[in-house]
């Protein structure tokens, strides 16, 4: 799995970047949630206004996990 950032400068440019590869050892519960949690953390961001995502089954999972953490 993958995680990308997007971003918009004070001069008001777009950036992106691919911030993480990872390996998920299962899709069960909040474990992708969990991942995504500690990839934020050590970026140092709090803050989140959009999360892409495609259409499997254990993501209503993972954004229910990340509502919850991230609930500021």
């Amino acid at each position: 799995m993958s995680l990308m950032a997007y971003w918009i400068d004070n001069e008001w440019n777009l950036h992106k970047r691919i911030r993480n590869f990872f390996q998920v050892s299962n899709y069960m519960d909040e474990t992708i949630g969990q991942i995504i949690e500690n990839c934020l953390l050590e970026w140092g961001i709090d803050k989140l206004l959009t999360i892409l995502i495609d259409n499997a089954s254990s993501n209503n999972m993972t954004i229910s996990y990340l509502k919850n953490v991230m609930k500021d």
